[in-house]
């Protein structure tokens, strides 16, 4: 059964709003909410059946669409549902882009994102809700199987290595590689690598909600 929301909860959803609308400056939007086992009032879920079914066909059809190997319908679609794409924009077979936010995902020309690469807009924590808008700057590459965590923007020319594990900011021109990711800048020698932590010293327990 459908719930009302509190206040609160109904506070949080208008700045959840003014920020995917581009009215704030912030990279990420912050809420506490209790376990991710009751209801947050963010989940699709908490909304009605409606919205419920209205989410999970719009879920299938970007899941269906990105594991076509042509890539024109993939952009259109991802432009239809507010994502700004540029030109000379291409998205390997079996990639994965968040559904419960695609506005908030900006690629500028000449990206590349490979195979079953991961891009996510949102993440429940235990205590705390988080969107974050996701930047792939000109030129970029996002390897194989790479995941993109919320509130990340990959400088222009920058590499992301398969497999790795991006939670920050990537310079331009930069390489990043591994999990817990490694910065490789473009000209150092090899052994001049960081360890970069996120921008708030902590992890990401990985989840996705849905």
């Amino acid at each position: 059964m459908h719930r009302r929301p509190t206040p609160e909860e109904t506070e949080a959803r208008e700045r959840l709003r003014r920020f995917r609308r581009g009215e704030t400056e912030e990279l990420v939007f912050k809420h506490p909410t209790g376990h991710p086992a009751t209801p947050t009032g963010f989940c699709f879920c908490d909304r009605g059946a409606l919205r419920m079914v209205l989410f999970c066909v719009k879920a299938a059809l970007l899941d269906l669409v990105l594991k076509l190997p042509w890539n024109g319908p993939k952009l259109r679609l991802l432009r239809r549902l507010g994502a700004r794409i540029g030109e000379n924009v291409y998205i390997s077979a079996r990639a994965w882009i968040d559904p419960m936010f695609p506005d908030l995902l900006t690629i500028e020309d000449n990206v590349f994102i490979g195979m079953e690469a991961r891009i996510l807009m949102h993440e429940f924590r235990i205590d705390e809700f988080r969107a974050g808008k996701v930047i792939l700057r000109r030129g970029c590459m996002i390897g194989a199987f790479a995941l993109i965590g919320c509130g990340t923007e990959i400088g222009e020319g920058a590499t992301v290595g398969a497999a790795a594990c991006v939670k920050r900011a990537i310079p331009a021109g930069a390489t990043a590689i591994g999990n817990p990711v490694r910065l490789l800048r473009t000209g150092a020698p090899e052994a001049e690598l960081e360890n970069p932590q996120p921008p708030d010293g902590g992890g990401n327990d990985g989840s996705s909600r849905p």
